[in-house]
């Protein structure tokens, strides 16, 4: 008798323990926000005072029409209010500070165009004309950033009865705030959240930094998601800006959808299945499923700034302050010469030769540079294992090879750490 192949119920399919790897439709999109559990972070409560005017109407219209749909952790607003008049602040003073370094930058420009002009021996009134059409574009921009910061934000102050943002939030969220967990509920988050940190489980890992209990805000917004959405046994989507590894699945440097993890412990809890949009792509996506039109600019306006916020936070995982504290290790280790090296090869557009490289370190002909490497990767290690620097954050410096096998033609530094690299302020300054 030929043997029944017929699937069982242990059997398995393609997707079955590997939801998080299907690529979310149109009508998956559809279905979540019309049926499912839609929630927010606190960072896209907060961005609303880094948009412009119509860009935050346009993401507000969208919560709004979720009605039932929506629904924030208490958590997100926890930390709303917590760091609202700091992010009012930011966004305020923005303004003053990109004016008065546009100011620097017109004063620089005129001086880096003096000295040419007296070595090229430039006619004088050529020069007037250059500085003139100079100070009129400087200008230009200097008025635009001020007419920004006395329009809209005039209106938008620290007084929550007159903060237009408020006026717009508070209705559209009425009944719409999860509760917040009674004591011994939120003990025990408290203690899973930082376990998480420390054992690198997602989410909240990457926060290692913060100090207290602030490590733990991630997962606290995560279990209060699990439990409203095991309440109402539905898909969710929670819409972020945060754009970091203990949330997001990242395949070469881009994010590819939430965490298997995430995914997974969604469906164990009674769940469905976990969508995961940042600010803007949530803003197109609802605009279609919800049918209302988007204002020309709103969702190009919402991306700058999740970019912007994306630049500040890293390249390729680093930040200035993590390549500081990497040049500051490997410095106080006796490895000055690593960091020479790093510094030279970012200023060659990413790659050290191998004579340069005896050069700088001073190193007899005969020395192999086997092994150059491993102080960097050592050390980097070591801000991976506490939390400065994600998983997934590129390498510093590799060597490079022409030829095949044999030795080093030179070291390379990863392309998108040249900028940043670069920009680093000079010890000799």
């Amino acid at each position: 008798m030929a043997k029944d192949t017929t699937a069982g119920a242990d059997n398995r399919g393609l997707f079955d323990d590997f939801g998080a790897f299907r690529t979310p439709t149109a009508e998956d999109f559809t279905a979540v926000l019309t049926r499912g559990l839609v929630a927010p972070d606190a960072n896209v409560l907060l961005n609303l005072y880094r948009y412009t005017e119509q860009a935050r109407g346009d993401l507000l219209r969208a919560l709004g029409g979720l009605e039932n749909r929506l629904w924030v952790p208490h958590q997100a607003l926890v930390e709303f209010w917590r760091n609202r008049e700091s992010t009012l602040s930011d966004a305020r003073s923005s303004g003053t500070q990109a004016a008065a370094e546009m100011a620097g930058h017109a004063e620089q420009a005129v001086r880096t165009l003096r000295t040419w002009a007296n070595r090229v021996a430039l006619p004088e009134e050529e020069t007037d004309r250059l500085r003139g059409q100079l100070n009129e574009v400087f200008d230009e921009v200097q008025e635009a950033i001020v007419k920004v910061g006395e329009g809209e934000w005039q209106n938008i102050t620290q007084d929550t009865s007159t903060d237009p943002v408020i006026a717009k939030l508070e209705p559209a969220l009425v009944g719409r705030v999860g509760a917040p967990l009674n004591r011994e509920d939120y003990d025990k988050a408290v203690a899973e959240g930082m376990r998480r940190v420390e054992k690198r489980l997602p989410p909240g890992y990457m926060d290692k930094p913060k100090d207290g209990v602030g490590a733990a805000g991630d997962y606290l917004v995560w279990e209060q998601i699990l439990r409203e959405a095991t309440r109402r046994q539905c898909d969710v989507l929670f819409v972020t800006a945060d754009g970091k590894e203990d949330w997001w699945r990242k395949e070469q440097g881009f994010n590819r959808g939430p965490r298997p993890e995430l995914t997974e412990e969604l469906r164990t809890r009674g769940g469905g299945r976990l969508f995961m949009l940042t600010p803007n792509r949530f803003l197109e996506v609802a605009a279609s499923a919800l049918d209302f039109s988007l204002q020309e600019g709103s969702v190009e306006d919402i991306e700058r700034v999740e970019r912007i916020g994306t630049d500040e936070e890293t390249q390729g995982g680093w930040n200035a302050g993590a390549l500081q504290e990497l040049f500051d290790r490997l410095t106080y280790e006796g490895y000055g010469d690593r960091v020479a090296v790093i510094k030279y090869a970012a200023e060659m557009d990413g790659v050290a030769d191998a004579a340069s490289i005896y050069d700088i370190c001073k190193y007899p002909e005969d020395r192999s540079l086997r092994g150059f490497t491993k102080p960097v990767t050592r050390l980097a290690g070591q801000l991976r294992d506490l939390g400065k620097i994600p998983e997934s954050a590129v390498y510093v410096m590799k060597a490079k090879y022409d030829a095949g096998p044999g030795p080093a033609s030179g070291f390379s530094v990863h392309p998108l750490l040249v900028p940043l690299i670069n920009d680093l302020p000079d010890e000799n300054e």
